[in-house]
């Protein structure tokens, strides 16, 4: 995506070219998994943010836009990114069937504000309780860093909770009394009876079958 950019207009060998592309796809991670690649253009107008999504069509499964006063992060994911996102909403799913509250799930829904000037794309996302213009709770898998800030864009929608696993492990920033920041928080507000060591445990066993297996187990345990 990057690569894209640099050599648009260039005069370089089909070889330079393949090494540019090379030495811009992000490094593999330490166990060897693909990280996101992502790129963000400064100075887009709130107009031609929207051209670019209608153009890409609304049913794409990627790239994915993040939008905050003017810049523009566009992010494409990897395998593991998916498979991380897969496993957490899975076995969100036993915890909500569990314990509750009931959830209207909203994926990836689009969140947009011209007003806001914001727009945002969520790896997953949820409505407590009933459906709602803008959801309570969000996930966002980061295996890299850098783009603009997802936790501005979100507070500008009033999610209460943001999730993020990067690092491999979860970091939940609740949103402060009064709607003005985030601060980060060891439990969920929103999902108090969540063992969140459990549910960390849970997304590194590579089976999906023994992850939701050791996850439910360990909800009936209490």
């Amino acid at each position: 995506m990057v690569a894209s950019l640099l050599l648009d207009g260039a005069s370089a060998s089909e070889t330079a070219r393949a090494d540019l592309v090379r030495l811009l796809r992000p490094e593999a991670r330490a166990d060897g998994t693909e990280p996101e690649a992502r790129a963000v253009l400064c100075g887009v107008s709130w107009t031609r943010y929207l051209e670019l999504d209608r153009a890409l069509g609304d049913d794409r499964p990627g790239p994915r836009f993040h939008y905050l006063d003017g810049d523009l992060e566009i992010m494409t994911t990897s395998s593991e990114h998916e498979r991380i996102k897969k496993w957490i909403a899975d076995l969100l799913a036993d915890y909500f069937y569990e314990f509750g509250p009931d959830v209207v799930p909203r994926g990836q829904a689009t969140l947009r504000s011209a007003f806001q000037q914001a727009g945002a794309e969520p790896d997953e996302s949820w409505c407590l309780g009933e459906e709602k213009e803008f959801p309570d709770l969000v996930l966002e898998i980061a295996l890299t860093s850098g783009g603009v800030s997802k936790l501005e864009a979100y507070r500008r929608f009033g999610v209460a909770e943001v999730w993020f696993r990067r690092r491999d492990r979860l970091e939940i920033f609740a949103l402060a009394a009064g709607g003005e920041g985030y601060e980060a928080v060891p439990r969920s507000r929103l999902l108090p009876r969540l063992d969140v060591g459990l549910l960390e445990r849970c997304v590194g066993i590579p089976s999906w079958r023994e992850a939701r297996r050791t996850f439910r187990a360990g909800l009936a345990a209490g």
